[in-house]
């Protein structure tokens, strides 16, 4: 599938999430939330595959990155960020989660030993004024006093999480672990690891029987688990977590235009003038290539 198929098509599978997780947050703990959600996508995958008659035999080693990969990218960020959800309204996490290209690079660096360009570090820079100018007043003025600062961390742990699980990915690609099997394993183990994380916690298993309840669990778990994280993987086994990242700096527009149809955002002038800063200084990251 070409690149800017896949781009598309994940950034419209993901964008709604940020706006739908407010449906899960109320009744149920949002750690049994994040439990069902990828439980039940694991599932769907595994009935997928059985019915292709796909190996699902692996070694003790490939499990252990399986393991690895969905407590980073299918349990711990995701509990964090349904969390700063309960603080945030959904477009402020979203944005947060645009720092995950900024982080890929770095992480790219660091693990791979993928040197930046001179314009990746002057988009990095870029992109992290675009960031202070629009949570300037949360940055400066940080406490845990403030339920937006706190929201604010929360997303902020659950983007390095999640960019932590990219490089895990990245890793699994170059050890020629298969796509969907990968990712089956990866979200049994993330909903398991969420799911003792619950325990620990003494958190009740309830479920909501409503339909706003079931409706946002059915979206997240089959459009913004399924489809969204095959396409996204696919894409950043073709173009590498920097680029793929692309999709988290537009994602923050998206999510905008929905907060301000559902949730009446208003953009004050810190949000007006920030956000293009930040998707200009991402996109000189990735220079803007979508094959």
């Amino acid at each position: 599938m070409n690149n800017l198929i896949l781009f598309l098509v994940t950034l419209f599978c993901w964008s709604p999430t940020w706006y739908v997780i407010k449906f899960q947050l109320g009744y149920v703990d949002p750690l049994v939330s994040v439990f069902y959600r990828f439980i039940a996508a694991s599932l769907i995958i595994f009935i997928y595959l059985l019915i292709k008659r796909r190996n699902l035999r692996f070694s003790l080693n490939q499990h252990i990155w399986f393991l690895l990969f969905g407590t980073c990218l299918y349990s711990i960020n995701y509990v964090f960020f349904y969390l700063s959800n309960t603080y945030l309204i959904s477009a402020f996490p979203a944005i947060v989660f645009s720092l995950v290209v900024l982080m890929n690079i770095i992480g790219e660096r660091l693990y791979f030993k993928k040197k930046p360009s001179i314009k990746t570090l002057i988009g990095v820079i870029i992109g992290m004024i675009g960031i202070a100018t629009i949570f300037n007043e949360e940055i400066f003025n940080f406490n845990f006093d403030n339920d937006t600062h706190i929201g604010l961390f929360l997303a902020l742990l659950g983007t390095f999480c999640a960019s932590t699980g990219n490089m895990v990915h990245q890793r699994n690609l170059n050890n020629n672990f298969p796509l969907i099997e990968t990712i089956a394993y990866a979200m049994l183990y993330g909903s398991l690891v969420t799911l003792l994380i619950t325990q620990i916690k003494d958190t009740e298993l309830l479920f909501e029987f409503s339909f706003s309840y079931i409706i946002s669990l059915v979206y997240l778990s089959t459009v913004g688990s399924i489809f969204a994280f095959i396409f996204y993987l696919r894409l950043l086994e073709n173009v590498g977590p920097g680029r793929a990242g692309y999709v988290g700096v537009v994602m923050p527009v998206l999510a905008l235009l929905i907060s301000t149809v559902f949730e009446n955002l208003k953009w004050q002038m810190d949000l007006i003038i920030g956000l293009p800063i930040l998707i200009i200084g991402a996109a000189l990251v990735i220079n803007q290539k979508i094959k």
